[in-house]
């Protein structure tokens, strides 16, 4: 079957040698050059293309043609959101803890809460970014009976697994008396997961219910009941950007003598 001319010529390029630019060093002269015939130079100027038209010696400096680049960046980045929190006591004390049962402490307001997880009627934390968290509170009691102390009673932090931490205990050795204000608070780093939750309880061994949680009135009585925390350990992750160069190198010309005409 007979092939097209675009075959046959087609066939022909792909057989034909590519022709090899000899360059040399040194601008040339007029007499140096045919008439129409351009040679490639390597000078003090970079490489230069000179060609020769009615005895006129006329060039172009060639720029470096660069191919487009892409360059990978990897950025390590943290959690764009730090999940912090702080929650009080506020508007009433939170009255009558009855004895020999834990009772969850009600911070029903908060100054603080990044990720939105403080609960003001649950009156729990719930993790939104695993980690080891940093854990605090602060409690203020009043009306604590003499007979509870005797038997013992105990702040603490615990999750919904029923881990305790943080634990802050009442002695029989600490009254007397009933006491009017007793000011007691501890700290943990605890390692928690995503969706956990947290509070704070107290439990007292015996005596009257007529201990309180006095709400935040540090201005009157140096009261403050708060219960806190942040993670310390915040979530990275890479981030890849591509950028790509714009490729250069369209070749410029220049002349010496009129249009760029060697004389």
């Amino acid at each position: 079957m007979p092939i097209t001319r675009e075959e046959r010529l087609a066939r022909k390029m792909q057989h034909t040698k590519q022709e090899r630019t000899h360059v040399s060093q040194n601008p040339p002269s007029v007499a140096d050059l045919k008439d129409g015939v351009s040679v490639i130079r390597s000078t003090s100027e970079g490489l230069v293309e000179y060609i020769r038209h009615k005895n006129t010696l006329y060039k172009k400096v060639l720029d470096r043609a660069d191919l487009a680049k892409t360059r990978t960046t990897t950025v390590k980045k943290q959690e764009s959101t730090l999940p912090i929190f702080q929650a009080y006591r506020s508007s009433s004390n939170q009255s009558n803890f009855t004895a020999d049962s834990e009772t969850t402490l009600q911070f029903n307001s908060t100054s603080i809460d990044t990720a939105s997880g403080y609960s003001t009627s649950a009156y729990t934390y719930t993790i939104s970014v695993s980690g080891i968290y940093f854990l605090y509170y602060n409690v203020t009691l009043t009306q604590i009976d003499l007979d509870s102390s005797y038997s013992g009673a105990q702040l603490q932090m615990k999750d919904n697994d029923g881990n305790y931490f943080g634990l802050c205990r009442l002695d029989d050795k600490e009254f007397t008396a009933d006491t009017a204000h007793l000011t007691r608070g501890a700290n943990a780093m605890v390692r928690l997961s995503a969706g956990q939750t947290v509070q704070v309880t107290y439990y007292p061994y015996a005596g009257a219910a007529q201990s309180d949680m006095v709400r935040n009135i540090s201005s009157v009585t140096g009261g403050e009941s708060i219960f806190g925390g942040y993670l310390l350990t915040p979530r990275t992750f890479n981030e890849t950007t591509q950028t790509t160069a714009v490729a250069g190198g369209s070749d410029s010309g220049s002349g010496l003598g009129g249009g760029g005409a060697i004389s």
